[in-house]
């Protein structure tokens, strides 16, 4: 029997009288006393923590549902859209949003008006502190971090054993451009996107239980069903973090995008090749593409932004949504901000220069070192802002991995040696590294799964990370890599000296620099190679790199659970950090493409799917999730050095703005402090 577990919007707000705009930067103004009637706020929650995720039939005790508007009056907007109203040019407020909105609950009444300024580190990526900003995903990530509301949708039920998920969809609730979003947007991406593979060449495990791909089911308009054959009881984790990307998340607009797919238009090749494609699939991906690479700045969204123009510097500006869904609980309709700048930086210090002048308004994304904290604190009057430091639930602040499916042998043979590996991670001096570089202010620990993880063990995060120079080079001596006659470098097994090239970028060549020196001294020599973002992405998925450094983060407990171990399962590195591309192209096509993997490898990819089939409450759950802690340690592919406390700048003209918390991709950085809801005081 199918179990109800309904979970709607919080539905506190009343609803305002008129829609009268005022001048720029006017605040949206509280409604007048009588204007409608306060509905009963609704325990809506539901936690996700360690111990949070109990039976189905003990949920659903607490479970409430709030059904209705927020009152019978007229909802206030923008004066950018009222004027438009007044025009012609948009359908009244009340008419753009949906018949019941979400209404968020904000500290401050905002005041409508002003472009907000985030930096980007390039065109097609380094643009954290616009893009997750804009992030939306079918339910809410608050605060706290573990409680889950309804946002895209209305609310939603979950069958007892977690293999069924009815969403219910907002009715009237509309695309950035107007049109209808409906159920037919769901089943165009999962059909005509996510399991096409022109489009997609493998469905990510967030969308699959134990490897099998969800399967949809559309009742009507706004009613889907989303289906699994094994348990996903972290779906709702999915659910929250997952927002855009390549392939966009759940849902694309199909009246928009169908134009370019060849199943609705015959012509879509000759269509692509008038716009300078080869074909309508690369054609198509870029219309569909609404991660920082966005190009069409036509496409429609749900964000509270959207892409409006590219000036010729590669600059995005970012306009607001006129159909955006969520109100405030007065009935005005977010965002308060009226639009968003992606700004072109050539680096941190550029960027620290802006942030000084006042260029920018916020930013957390890295490099913002610790070792910056005191220049940066030092010139906070100056630049009007505060700064503070945030949690991190990194893996490792950066991390080294030698690529074991390498296209040249000598060196695959050399970083398959798990003792390489291990007598390379002696060689570091954390300590000395987290003093120079983070003031100290770095728990030192080897590049693993987060320290709150529930099945944490401490000699995962110990392991290999003494720094002993005897023990290095005993472990290299017992590998056979003896030293030349000037003892000055060692000799791989085909007889030439040692030359890794490490790749990386700008973030993560400090550390890489002190790194090299170590291991130089062990005799092996390894040469830093800083190289432009896209360009380094781009080599990891061609398999063309031999060693790079990263961040190793998405390995939270939130995300190991919503991602079937997510970066830390094998072949599942993702571009930036993957040192086993070989494998993961088998896995991604079945078999086709790629190497096939040793059979302890292939052992812990299957346990990583299975992992995610299991409820936190399962008596499995830790065992399995220790036995694959453990056996990644002992393999030693990641090698990291420390986890420090995240730098996060926001200016001081902005409001409802968090002040702690935590900054981490585990929970898309920004997006649980509500970009939406951030505006400027005048």
């Amino acid at each position: 029997m199918k179990h109800k577990k309904l979970m709607a919007l919080l539905l506190t707000a009343c609803m305002v009288m008129g829609t009268a705009g005022c001048g720029g930067g006017a605040p949206a103004t509280p409604p007048a006393a009588d204007s409608g009637t306060q509905a009963e706020k609704a325990d809506d929650t539901k936690t996700e923590s360690d111990n949070a995720e109990a039976p189905k039939e003990e949920a659903s005790a607490d479970d409430n549902l709030t059904r209705g508007g927020v009152g019978d009056g007229q909802y206030k907007e923008s004066p950018l859209l009222h004027e438009q109203v007044e025009k012609g040019e948009l359908p009244p407020v009340e008419e753009r949003l949906p018949k019941e909105p979400a209404v968020v609950e904000v500290d401050e009444i905002g005041v409508y008006g002003g472009t907000y300024a985030g930096a980007a580190f390039g065109p097609t990526s380094g643009q954290v502190d616009t893009e997750c900003l804009r992030y939306q995903s079918i339910l809410t990530i608050e605060k706290d971090l573990k409680t889950f509301k309804p946002n895209l949708i209305q609310s939603y039920e979950i069958n007892d054993d977690s293999t069924e998920f009815t969403l219910h969809l907002r009715e009237g609730m509309k695309w950035s451009n107007g049109d209808p979003f409906t159920t037919a947007d769901w089943m165009f991406w999962h059909e005509d996107i996510l399991l096409n593979t022109d489009v997609n060449a493998a469905v990510d495990a967030a969308y699959c239980s134990n490897g099998i791909p969800m399967v949809y089911e559309a009742v009507d308009d706004y009613t889907l069903v989303i289906k699994f054959e094994e348990p996903n009881p972290a779906f709702e984790i999915t659910m929250a973090r997952y927002s855009t990307g390549l392939i966009r998340s759940f849902f694309a607009p199909k009246e928009y995008l169908q134009q370019w797919h060849i199943k609705y238009n015959p012509d879509a090749d000759k269509l692509a090749k008038e716009e300078g494609y080869e074909s309508w699939i690369l054609c198509f991906k870029d219309h569909l593409d609404n991660s920082q690479a966005q190009k069409d700045c036509e496409a429609p969204d749900v964000f509270p932004w959207v892409l409006d123009r590219i000036d010729t510097n590669g600059n995005k500006f970012f306009a607001r949504n006129p159909y955006y869904h969520v109100v405030d609980q007065e009935g005005n309709q977010l965002p308060y901000i009226d639009e968003q700048e992606a700004m072109i930086v050539q680096d941190k210090d550029v960027r620290n220069l802006k942030l000084i002048s006042g260029e920018l308004h916020a930013a957390g994304e890295n490099p913002l070192p610790v070792a910056d904290y005191t220049m940066l604190k030092e010139n906070e009057a100056a630049g009007d802002y505060q700064v503070f430091l945030f949690a991190n639930t990194r893996g490792s602040d950066c991390a080294f991995t030698f690529n074991i499916t390498d296209q040249n042998p000598d060196l695959r043979e050399v970083f398959t040696n798990v003792k390489f590996r291990q007598a390379m991670s002696h060689a570091l001096d954390r300590n000395t590294i987290n003093e120079t570089l983070y003031y100290g202010k770095g728990d030192v620990r080897q590049a693993t799964a987060s320290t709150d993880t529930s099945f944490m063990k401490e000699e995962f995060e110990n392991a290999f990370i003494e720094y002993d120079v005897d023990k290095a080079n005993a472990l290299l001596d017992e590998c056979g890599y003896e030293w030349n006659s000037a003892h000055t470098v060692r000799l791989m097994p085909n007889g030439q000296e040692f030359n890794i090239i490490l790749e990386t970028i700008e973030e993560f060549a400090p550390m890489s620099e002190m790194a090299c020196e170590y291991w130089n001294a062990v005799g092996v020599k390894v040469t830093l190679k800083q190289v432009e973002r896209s360009y380094y992405l781009e080599r990891g998925k061609n398999n063309e790199r031999d060693m790079q450094a990263f961040t190793l983060d998405s390995v939270g407990e939130f995300n190991l659970r919503g991602a079937a171990f997510s970066r830390l399962r094998p072949g599942n590195a993702y571009d930036d950090l993957e040192f086993m591309r070989a494998y993961k192209d088998y896995w991604d096509s079945n078999g086709t493409k790629g190497e096939q993997p040793p059979a302890d490898i292939q052992q812990l990819y299957e346990d990583c799917l299975r992992f995610g089939t299991l409820s936190n409450t399962d008596p499995e759950y830790a065992s399995l999730g220790e036995s694959i802690l453990q056996r990644i340690s002992d393999q030693c592919w990641f090698i990291g050095v420390s986890v420090s406390p995240r730098l996060v700048i926001i200016s001081n003209r902005l409001g409802n703005t968090p002040t702690e918390g935590t900054f981490a991709n585990d929970y898309n950085f920004w997006k649980p402090y509500r970009g939406d809801t951030w505006y400027f005081k005048y």
